[in-house]
């Protein structure tokens, strides 16, 4: 059984057919709001750290949202990509055993936001090349804490005649931020940490490296900004 919207081979993922349930369980005023958000929106993301407003003033839940969304992103994605009709789309919502209310409620949304289908394909080839290849990151957590300074070591313990051991005199604090970076690779199964210190002028370093990158992806935007604006129209489909 081939589904058009997947493309030649491909099947679809186990919990597929939930997610479109879950879109049509959904009452009318819920299936607009996501319909407009699309409608509206320019990027498509997901899971931005805060909802967009007009789906935290809503009844969704942010996992309504994000499941529900998330299944009209792939269809409309799979209707560009392929070149497909709507008739297309609702051959594929049948053959996955959505019935006839199911399949009409789709359709419906999916016709309202017909002219947004290229504009998620196009979001969604970047995305891909914004995760594909090295991992990316999914979290940044900095700490910081203040170490106390004491003038011998613990473990190694030295003593000599001439020099009392310091080892339990205080010294001081020093101050050091820790780091710990979580990534994961493109399918998210993959996922590493890695947690470093560093003391506060290493840390200011980095801030002042982070303030100049930024300085530079600006001159590079403007540099390429006529080869972004020549890239021509997108070739997904009808």
């Amino acid at each position: 059984m081939e589904y058009r919207t997947l493309g030649s081979g491909q099947q679809p993922r186990a919990d597929f057919k939930d997610d479109l349930a879950a879109f049509c369980r959904l009452d009318e005023e819920q299936r607009n709001t996501i319909v407009e958000w699309f409608l509206s929106s320019g990027t498509y993301e997901l899971y931005e750290p805060h909802l967009p407003p007009t789906i935290a003033a809503s009844t969704l839940l942010p996992e309504q949202f994000r499941q529900a969304a998330g299944v009209i992103k792939n269809l409309l994605y799979g209707w560009q990509t392929h070149g497909l009709e709507l008739q297309d789309v609702e051959r594929d919502l049948l053959l996955l055993g959505c019935d006839a209310e199911q399949t009409a409620i789709l359709s419906s949304a999916l016709d309202r936001l017909h002219s947004t289908k290229e504009q998620v394909w196009v979001e969604g080839r970047k995305e891909f090349e914004r995760s594909v290849g090295l991992p990316t990151i999914d979290d940044v957590n900095i700490v910081w804490n203040a170490r106390p300074a004491f003038g011998g070591d613990a473990f190694y313990y030295y003593d000599s005649v001439s020099n009392e051991a310091l080892y339990d005199t205080f010294l001081g604090l020093v101050y050091l931020a820790t780091m710990e970076i979580s990534a994961s690779d493109n399918n998210r199964d993959n996922k590493q940490r890695i947690a470093i210190q560093m003391n506060e002028q290493t840390f200011e370093r980095l801030l002042s490296g982070m303030k100049r990158a930024g300085d530079q992806l600006k001159v590079l935007k403007m540099r390429t900004k006529t080869v972004s604006a020549d890239a021509g129209e997108p070739k997904g489909g009808k």
